[in-house]
């Protein structure tokens, strides 16, 4: 008669041999290669350091559309003299908006050519070709000349200027969060490197 094969009762206290430093330790080494590869890669440097540079240039950009102006505006307040002028000619840019305002008027000696100086980069709307306008010019340089209205009560904020000020906080905002990020990846990447 044939012996039936029988599966052999495994004991319930058995326990499996214990395994070699060797197997360990590559065990270990696949679980840190595991969790390094679960973490996202390190932001660059360069990315943080272009966020904090534009940054920067939206802070300056505001500025130099601040500063000049307000310090023209202060000028002619002072010391500019008041006249009446054409408009010669009106450009606009590719977004529709003036570009350039070209004005004639009579200066301290001849008859003066000009362009109207922007405040924070932008032009009065609402000028036509032949129209008359209030300015005032710098009697030193009549070249330095801006509307009446906008010397006696430049805008408050323009256009560029809103846009310089709105990029400014947020990309110096992103380029701390990042470098936040980057600090505690790189903690976690040399923690796993110690283990």
């Amino acid at each position: 008669m044939a012996k039936k094969n029988r599966p052999k009762k495994r004991r319930d206290d058995w326990t499996p041999p214990p395994k070699s430093l060797r197997d360990l330790a590559f065990e270990r080494e696949r679980e840190r290669e595991r969790q390094r590869k679960a973490l996202p890669p390190l932001p660059r440097r360069r990315l943080i350091v272009t966020l904090f540079a534009f940054a920067l240039l939206c802070c300056g950009g505001f500025l130099v559309f601040l500063l000049p102006s307000q310090w023209q505006v202060d000028g002619l307040r002072a010391d500019g003299v008041p006249a009446v002028a054409e408009v010669t000619s009106v450009t606009t840019n590719k977004y529709g908006d003036v570009g350039g305002v070209g004005v004639r008027f009579s200066g301290p000696e001849r008859q003066v050519t000009a362009k109207l100086l922007s405040w924070g980069g932008k032009l009065p709307d609402g000028l036509r070709e032949g129209a008359e306008v209030a300015v005032t010019y710098d009697p030193e340089d009549p070249s330095q000349v801006m509307t009446t209205a906008w010397v006696l009560n430049p805008p408050g904020m323009t256009m560029p200027m809103i846009v310089t000020l709105f990029f400014a906080p947020l990309l110096l905002l992103a380029a701390i969060l990042i470098t936040l990020r980057r600090r505690r990846l790189a903690k976690e990447y040399a923690r796993l490197a110690a283990d």
